[in-house]
């Protein structure tokens, strides 16, 4: 089918509206415009219609179905790439083949826009839509298995309280690859479940010479947990001095992969030593992803005044690289009153980790956003200057 994607679908409801949205107060008018078949006419109702500001826009099929959800700084422009002629090829016209309908509505804002954008995927999951779609996840968890010899494992969900846990990374061959050298520079296991652990200080005599059941631990590159070869005190240390790397205390793990390399090199042992220098581009690969996540996290707790229209401003609560709520900046007394009770609420407790795929989609976005427009970072409010103005606002009020 032309633009149908993999996976489960909603039900089909006739469209009624885009819905709510937890990034404007008040719902954005929706405005709608039949699609005619002949070009130049559609073209001339599309420049008289659509304002050339942010906005997201959709496209409607013969029976009322939401088929595509887009966004664009300049809804205008955007929307009239879908009617030209002579650009059947291409994505925009086949999109444009099955529409009878175009709705959109102005947002204001291009970050809000984009969150906009992926806001509704996630609520009609559009059959052209390949972006947003919950059964496409991209992101995965490293935690450490509960297990009585543990080791470092990929999953695609947040596992239980409990566990520990690091991430989330963008999941890929090259992480998996990467796990799998994390365990073998910290002497950690990599088999099955089923193989049974015996520790040097808890195996009964006989099971003390015992053979290694691997390659690995036959060549010392395993601590052998399951030939008594090591005390569970000595394999868990080595998993504290992993754990230790992977929360960012230890830098001098690549710094002693790297001088192992430069020495085997010199010393002509270049098998040694493309051995070590894989597994210093495969743990800087983990490190590095890992310390985004903390920038993010740790670094991205803000209030972001931004200017939807001429003169509206409105505050975007930014908490763990994430848009947690948008409101208006404080007017009235009990106006300051209530948002300083949310901004105690979302910035007085430890910045969360996104769990969702859709919450890792939007800090994506957030964190890609001040990327690109670095000018933005000297706007934004801490939580103590916003909390600050809220205070100054309620004085006032009870002054007057």
């Amino acid at each position: 089918m032309d633009g149908a994607l993999c996976g489960e679908r909603v039900p089909a409801e006739g469209f009624s509206g885009f819905g709510p949205s937890i990034y404007y107060p008040r719902r954005p008018p929706l405005t709608s415009l039949d699609v005619e078949r002949d070009l130049p006419p559609m073209r001339r109702r599309l420049r008289d219609a659509c304002p050339r500001s942010p906005g997201v826009y959709g496209m409607l099929d013969d029976q009322s179905q939401l088929i595509y959800v887009g966004m664009s700084a300049r809804l205008g422009d955007r929307l009239l790439s879908y009617f030209r002629a002579g650009a059947e090829p291409a994505r925009e016209a086949r999109i444009a083949r099955h529409a009878r309908r175009v709705v959109w509505e102005v947002g204001g804002h291009e970050l809000l826009v984009q969150l906009r954008e992926l806001e509704l995927i996630r609520r009609w999951r559009p059959r052209f839509n390949r972006m947003g779609h919950r059964y496409r996840r991209v992101f995965a968890y490293l935690c450490l298995t509960d297990e009585p010899a543990p080791r470092f494992q990929i999953a695609t969900h947040r596992p239980p309280s409990g566990q520990r846990v690091w991430g989330p990374l963008r999941r890929g061959h090259r992480l998996h690859t990467a796990i799998e050298r994390l365990n073998h520079v910290f002497r950690l296991r990599n088999c099955g479940t089923p193989v049974p652990v015996q520790f040097a200080d808890s195996a009964p005599l006989p099971a003390r010479n015992l053979q290694p059941r691997c390659l690995r631990g036959s060549l010392q590159f395993c601590s052998a947990p399951c030939a008594a070869g090591c005390s569970r005190t000595t394999y868990f240390r080595q998993i504290e001095h992993a754990a230790a790397f992977l929360d960012g205390h230890t830098p001098s793990v690549l710094a002693d992969l790297r001088t192992a390399m430069h020495v085997h090199s010199r010393n002509r042992e270049y098998e040694r030593a493309r051995d070590q220098r894989d597994a210093w581009e495969q743990l800087s690969y983990v490190a590095e992803q890992l310390q985004l996540v903390r920038d993010i996290v740790h670094g991205y707790g803000f209030v972001y005044p931004i200017r939807v229209g001429r003169h509206a401003v409105r505050w975007s609560l930014v908490s763990g690289g994430d848009v947690v709520a948008v409101t208006a900046p404080p007017r009235t007394g009990r106006a300051a009153q209530n948002l300083l009770a949310l901004l105690e609420a979302v910035y007085g407790r430890t910045p969360r980790i996104a769990a969702e795929a859709a919450d890792l989609d939007r800090v994506r976005l957030v964190s890609a956003w001040f990327r690109q427009h670095p000018a933005e970072r000297g706007k934004i409010l801490t939580p103590d200057e916003a909390m600050a103005c809220c205070r100054q606002v309620e004085s006032e009020a009870v002054l007057r």
